[in-house]
């Protein structure tokens, strides 16, 4: 049996599981519009610092002087795809609030399982040492306890990974269809913090099952941990500086919402306290309802385009489809359902197009030649620059650029503008 003993792991993990306890507490702390998704990113990070914790024990092999807090930690895999979903969800969803029941049903197989282990946690100490396999026994895989459980949770955590891309995915269809400018509302960051957490779950599963069949146990353990350590500072911070996603003003008067599994829904009215009455639509039946005919959407278009070209409100960085829609004097919904059925665009990359067609005008104008790149993009609209790129390559397959040395060729002068 080997002795208790701290090395630089062990130190990383300790000062990984304080700062996850820290940030937990200032989450939870923090009131702001947006508090119920910082409550669930709270427990969240408090379960991996319980799991950091429990590394900590790991490595330094303190789990021989203390069995008695063996198998605390197993029920606890069972809260990280709820945790996980939940706050992707309120995220997306502001309007959102989770029912108790459903609560309890989430976290029901982790309460389960604190029970089954009941007669377990009242063994004695050294009972425990011979009821479970510890780390670095070539055996410990074939623990009856350890393993089913295991791979319950790698498969219930896989399903709320991916009910929670769904979300985001659902969430970045709203956006495009009610902003002009999506890099502070597109929520990309979240979705690669998701890739990253599926990329943990990877690890955890080669970890588990597979790291003693290749002689790698320890190393895949540090590697694990080390992961956890970094995905709670990425979170932490991220969900401290995460402003509301939007409010209710800036979404259309029906917009789509999300299902509980994923699936877009529209809501037939958003009150001014923003609780919407949601009823479940297909894609191909957004607008079945709507009252537009023909005619009204051809006078809608034609008003639209004499907007956009007289007063340029494109040129505005936080440009929304309500504020559009108040311009117009027409319906929110109305408006949606034009531009998506008669141009076959979001608003987003309506909007956009405008923009694009102004910067090139700007780049091929001797007069702008001392403006830089950067300065035309927030002079026609975009927020970024990469949003400016972004858009201006999906339109002309070129960057700015580019497009602006092939303007200054003669021969291709003419086919620029």
């Amino acid at each position: 049996m080997k002795e208790p003993s701290i090395n630089v792991m062990s130190v990383l993990l300790l000062i990984g599981a304080a700062q996850a306890i820290f940030l937990s507490l200032v989450l939870a702390r923090i009131r702001k519009r947006n508090s119920v998704p910082n409550l669930f990113l709270a427990a969240l990070l408090f379960v991996f610092s319980i799991n950091l914790i429990e590394g900590f024990r790991s490595v330094t092999y303190l789990y021989h002087k203390y069995p008695r807090f063996i198998g605390l930690e197993w029920p606890l895999t069972f809260l990280y795809g709820p945790l996980i979903y939940f706050y992707v969800k309120s995220l997306t969803q502001p309007q959102w609030r989770i029912k108790k029941r459903l609560l309890l049903f989430h976290f029901l197989p982790a309460i389960l399982m604190y029970i089954y282990l009941i007669p377990f946690f009242l063994a004695k100490p050294e009972t425990k040492g011979h009821l479970l396999f510890l780390a670095n026994s070539p055996n410990r895989n074939s623990s009856p306890i350890v393993e089913p459980t295991t791979i319950v949770g790698i498969i219930q955590i896989t399903g709320y990974l991916l009910l929670s891309f769904r979300l985001l995915k659902a969430h970045s269809e709203i956006v495009r269809e009610n902003f002009s400018s999506i890099d502070n509302v597109s929520l990309s960051w979240l979705r690669t913090l998701l890739i990253f957490c599926f990329c943990l779950l990877c690890s955890y599963t080669f970890f588990e099952i597979f790291s003693q069949f290749y002689g790698v146990y320890k190393e895949s353990e540090y590697v694990l941990y080390l992961m956890i350590a970094v995905i709670i500072y990425v979170m932490g911070y991220k969900g401290i500086r995460q402003p509301m996603i939007f409010s209710e003003s800036e979404i259309v008067s029906a917009p789509r919402d999300i299902a509980a599994d994923g699936r877009p829904m529209i809501a037939e009215r958003v009150s001014v306290e923003g609780e919407a009455r949601p009823e479940p639509e297909r894609e191909q039946d957004k607008y079945r309802k709507s009252a537009l005919n023909g005619e009204q959407s051809e006078k809608i278009v034609e008003r639209l385009t004499r907007l956009m070209e007289k007063e340029r409100p494109y040129l505005e960085m936080g440009l929304t489809l309500p504020m559009l829609s108040n311009m117009l004097d027409v319906s929110p919904n109305h408006l949606s359902q034009v531009i998506n059925r008669k141009l076959n665009k979001s608003f987003f990359d309506f909007v956009n197009a405008y923009r694009v067609e102004e910067a090139k005008k700007a780049l091929v104008s001797p007069g702008t030649n001392r403006f830089s790149i950067l300065g035309i993009a927030m002079d026609v609209g975009f927020n970024s620059k990469s949003a400016f790129y972004t858009a201006f390559k999906k339109q002309t397959g070129m960057t700015p650029s580019q497009f602006k040395e092939l303007a200054a060729l003669p021969e291709a002068g003419k086919t620029t503008r």
